[in-house]
């Protein structure tokens, strides 16, 4: 079957071929979030450089795809009949992208908001580095748009996760580091790279589905010799947990940091997590049997539980229905 190819409408090829500028495509992922989804086009159709906006409807319930394909007719919007998840939509979108001819890529989240330069300031600083993989802005969260949200990422052992700011710095005090500096992964909510890097690197692995993945995708890049960086030349704003109900989110971040640590960390790394692990285990199965007082509900520790469950039990990718009856349990 022949690739579908998106055709440059003759205003785009001559903006393109005048400005002498490559091709950039943003990434978005729309599931039921219309109103984030619409908001963050808006602010990307108003960049300082040409960008080509592809939506990949993940089976949105109410002809969103129509709608989003009617109110944004320079928008590709490549619809899905189902939820494929972060992981396997960012990939239609990404390979959609590349058989199309693009240069660059940007995975960035629906729920965010993009300035005006950020876009060409990324594209810049992405050709300043040598070795560079992927470029993360620094992300302040919106509505609270003082509070930096993502600015590094650093894996602790001692509480077995990533810190997106781990010196706890505010915007001020990063302005002033004139150069990108080194993170263990670029951030999936603004990720940016180019369609070079992602032909050798490969896609996402679709067994995270949501979470972990860019960890994953950025440890890849580091065994062949790239690095991922975060600028503080230019920032987004992201609308934090906007996009996963509560207990899919602490289901998947669960199951997928066990598979994450499994794959990408030696056994002494992950031992020096084990206490904490251990301990964060029977916390929530003693929650779970209402033991404990306070903290979180029942339904976390269910959900929680079955991300360890299903990690042993090798169920990755899109859950099954009894894990589905668990994280979207009807109030």
């Amino acid at each position: 079957m022949q690739k579908k190819r998106f055709v440059f409408s003759k205003n785009e090829q001559t903006v393109l071929q005048k400005m002498s500028l490559p091709r950039i495509s943003v990434i978005l992922l729309n599931w039921n979030g219309l109103a984030d989804t619409e908001e963050c086009i808006v602010s990307l159709q108003k960049s300082s450089i040409p960008v080509i906006i592809y939506v990949v409807d993940n089976a949105s319930a109410n002809n969103q795809a129509t709608i989003l394909k009617n109110k944004f007719p320079a928008v590709r919007v490549l619809a899905q009949t189902d939820n494929l998840g972060f992981c396997k939509g960012n990939n239609v979108g990404i390979q959609q992208a590349i058989n199309d001819g693009t240069n660059y890529v940007l995975i960035l989240n629906n729920d965010t908001i993009v300035p005006t330069d950020a876009i060409e300031v990324l594209l810049n600083e992405f050709n300043t580095v040598a070795s560079i993989g992927a470029l993360s802005p620094v992300i302040m969260e919106y509505p609270a748009v003082n509070t930096v949200w993502f600015a590094k990422a650093a894996w602790d052992a001692s509480r077995a996760q990533f810190s997106l700011n781990p010196e706890k710095k505010e915007y001020e005090d990063f302005k002033k580091q004139v150069a990108p500096w080194y993170s263990q992964f670029a951030c999936g909510c603004c990720l940016f790279t180019s369609a070079a890097v992602l032909k050798e690197t490969g896609l996402l692995d679709e067994r995270y589905f949501a979470y972990y993945d860019e960890a994953d995708w950025c440890k890849r890049l580091e065994r062949l010799n790239y690095k991922s960086y975060t600028t503080a030349k230019t920032i987004i704003y992201h609308k934090v947990s906007q996009s996963s109900p509560g207990l899919v989110s602490t289901y998947l971040m669960t199951r997928n940091r066990l598979l994450w640590m499994k794959e990408n960390l030696s056994l002494g790394e992950r031992l020096k997590s084990f206490t904490y692990l251990n301990k964060e285990f029977f916390w929530h199965l003693f929650n779970k049997w209402g033991m404990l007082k306070g903290g979180y509900t029942k339904d976390h520790s269910r959900a929680f539980l079955r991300g360890v469950l299903d990690y042993r039990l090798k169920r990755f990718g899109r859950w099954g229905k009894k894990t589905q009856a668990i994280i979207f349990k009807k109030k």
